[in-house]
């Protein structure tokens, strides 16, 4: 338009320099072949200008008079333009040109691009074209018009419109123009004039709410000269004597027009809010179904349930297989999979687009077949055969079935990265274990093996001149550094089978004391500087327990306090008799726990940082392992005065054997309380 100021921001050919303040871009799409220019053009000037860019259709009450080829074009558009890196984004709304004007203000566009109209003149008389409307209002913003080839331009077809339901609409307005009519004539002799323009009045509002706009806006206009050649003097004809009937006959147009569409608007905006809620209902729902952690199958088998109950038909998920062939994972086994179906679901699989039943690619098929897209590849495709096979999707359905995929694929891709975090933490967890384990192990194996070879050699290099004393002085240390590694490898063992489940209890009745005297005679040489103080209640009844098993707890309890604990310290073993259980106590006057190692002792290869590097750290995981299996539980805490103490219990069968008397040999081996510089024997 020449002579308008802001004109000047139109740029026809897109080849001309482009100012370097763009930030964002704004594709306006129509459904007609040029729109899959502008979003090549569209794509090309945001990657110049390193500008993020959006893909805007707005869908008036006109989208709904568009063929279903047509709504599928439009789809297809926003599908391409995610596809090229574009934000696609459909937005319901009346006027095209102020929605695209209020889209951009809110997300800070400075270009916007658009196709060039293509109307005849007499047409544009009627009004501005979407150009002309963004030019004169877009502000600040740059509109930028693609142009298109003549030969492409005059091969657009033409909407085709649903003749069957817009005649049917018509014929419906005619007769319900008739019947009001009718009904007037029968009630004029009764009514005032102005009552029976309500009476039209409400008739036209009644088909306006129930009708296409088209039909509608006929009878709108039609009301008026059937009402002044039936009902305003003069009678049966067009020619109106008193010059107010001629105000009430115009406003009872423009009312009529009104109604009709405002209630046209209204009927639209309700329709995409019903479509917004049931999108949002079903996403809401499917999201809640795939939130739930669990394994790739029961995900799967919750989506596909999900999808057939929302879409009325049968759903199938198909994963590729090792050899990269996409078979059966989840859902309806599918009828009649034949070469074509195949090569369809490899298309989708390999492409990453839309195809299938009612959709504008690949269509001769039963179903709709939908790429699973991650975010950095395609998992899977997703095959949905409607009820009958001849329904086909519509537009709006089909973009629920993308969004609910999408979501699909996320959740998929969500369990695998779950998955390989698992596997991963495991193996670093198994790493982390084996490296403790050699450090730890291999200092505690080289510190005997050190001792016993050290003391082997002086025995071979010394065997003619050293005296009696000294030989026995070296093999007893031999002697006690194989013991020392022989206990060493029964905890690396016991725990082991403790951890696979392999070891079963030998439960028998056995005499508590008896299993302490065997563990002080095992640790005889170490116990030599800790006195020792047992007490038991001389009624102890025997328990039911694995002796050998115990024996070890009783022995790594002691070998922790001799390890922790100054030379000369006292080490007190108690037995305590309750109810239901025994509770059996070690203590010690060492340095005690540190704050918070109470529970973390227990743990495999845990070692006080006071002494660490002293042992493998497993002597106190066995014996809650052990404690644990016998059905008891065993707990540390620091002891009033200094030192910590160790508590375990051991639960009391149904049946409990009491012995009338300690048996003699132990009330002579293992007295009720004695105090005395080492363990008894």
């Amino acid at each position: 338009m020449p002579g308008h100021p802001e004109m000047s921001q139109v740029s026809s050919p897109l080849e001309e320099p482009i100012p370097s303040r763009a930030e964002c871009l704004l594709v306006c799409l129509s459904p007609n072949p040029l729109s899959e220019r502008l979003l090549h053009a569209g794509r090309r000037l945001a990657e110049s200008q390193a500008a993020r860019w959006f893909a805007l259709y707005v869908e008036t009450p006109a989208h709904d008079r568009l063929s279903p080829a047509e709504q599928e074009r439009v789809s297809q558009l926003l599908r391409q333009a995610a596809q090229l890196g574009a934000q696609a984004v459909r937005l319901p709304g009346l006027r095209i040109g102020d929605e695209i004007l209020a889209f951009a203000r809110e997300n800070q566009v400075t270009k916007i691009v658009v196709g060039k109209p293509y109307q005849r003149r007499w047409r544009r008389f009627l009004g501005a074209s979407l150009v002309d409307h963004l030019v004169w209002h877009c502000g600040p913003i740059d509109v930028y018009v693609i142009t298109g080839d003549e030969a492409q331009v005059s091969s657009i077809p033409p909407a085709v419109p649903r003749h069957r339901r817009l005649l049917w609409n018509y014929l419906i307005a005619l007769g319900g123009l008739s019947l009001c009519t009718i009904l007037a004539v029968v009630l004029f002799p009764y009514l005032a004039l102005t009552n029976l323009v309500m009476l039209y009045l409400l008739t036209l509002v009644v088909m306006a709410s129930t009708l296409d706009r088209g039909p509608s806006i006929l009878a709108a206009v039609l009301s008026v000269p059937i009402f002044t050649f039936f009902f305003v003097p003069t009678y049966y004809s067009f020619r109106i004597e008193n010059p107010e009937y001629t105000l009430t006959m115009l406003v009872m147009l423009v009312v009529s027009l009104l109604i009709s569409g405002l209630t046209a608007r209204i009927r639209h905006q309700a329709r995409v809010a019903r479509q917004q809620e049931r999108q949002t209902a079903a996403l809401y729902e499917m999201s809640q179904k795939l939130t739930a952690r669990s394994g790739l199958e029961e995900l799967l088998a919750r989506a596909v349930a999900q999808i057939s109950r929302t879409f009325e038909g049968k759903t199938a998920v198909l994963l590729p297989d090792s050899n990269g062939v996409l078979t059966l994972k989840a859902g309806d086994a599918i009828k009649d999979f034949d070469v074509t179906e195949k090569i369809v679901a490899g298309w989708v699989f390999r492409h990453g687009h839309l195809a299938g039943a009612g959709t504008g690619t690949l269509p001769k098929v039963k179903g709709v077949y939908l790429p699973l897209r991650a975010s950095e590849r395609i998992l899977g495709v997703l095959r949905l055969e409607t009820i009958p096979p001849e329904r086909f999707l519509e537009s709006e359905s089909l973009r629920l079935l993308e969004a609910i995929a999408n979501q699909l694929a996320l959740a998929m891709e969500r369990v695998e990265l779950f998955e390989q975090a698992q596997a991963t933490r495991l193996q670093m967890e198994a790493e982390r274990m084996r490296s403790t384990l050699l450090s730890s192990v291999s200092h505690d194996l080289r510190t005997p093996l050190t001792v016993i070879a050290g003391c082997a050699s002086s025995l071979l290099e010394g065997e003619t001149k050293m005296d009696y004393g000294t030989k026995k002085e070296l093999i007893q240390h031999i002697y006690d550094e194989a013991r020392r590694l022989d206990r060493l490898v029964h905890n690396l063992l016991d725990m082991t089978r403790l951890q696979s489940g392999q070891i079963k209890l030998n439960q028998e009745w056995h005499v508590l004391e008896e299993v302490v005297g065997c563990a002080l005679m095992a640790l005889e040489p170490q116990l030599r500087d800790h006195p020792i103080t047992l007490q038991f209640p001389p009624d102890l009844p025997l328990v039911n327990i694995d002796a050998m098993l115990l024996e070890r707890v009783f022995i790594n309890l002691l070998e922790n306090a001799v390890k922790y604990t100054p030379r000369d310290s006292p080490v007190s073993i108690t037995a305590h008799l309750k109810p239901d259980h025994i509770l059996v106590e070690v203590a010690d006057r060492g340095p005690g726990l540190a704050p918070g190692e109470e529970h973390k002792v227990f743990e495999k290869f845990y070692q006080s940082a006071s002494r660490r590097g002293q042992g493998a750290g497993l002597g106190l995981a066995i014996c809650q392992s052990i404690v644990e299996a016998h059905g008891g539980r065993i707990w540390a805490a620091n002891r009033e005065g200094g030192g910590a103490v160790f508590r375990f219990t051991l639960p009391l069968g149904i049946e409990t054997l009491n012995l009338e008397e300690p048996l003699p040999e132990i009330q002579a081996v293992l007295p009720t309380e004695t105090q005395t510089p080492g363990p008894r024997s």
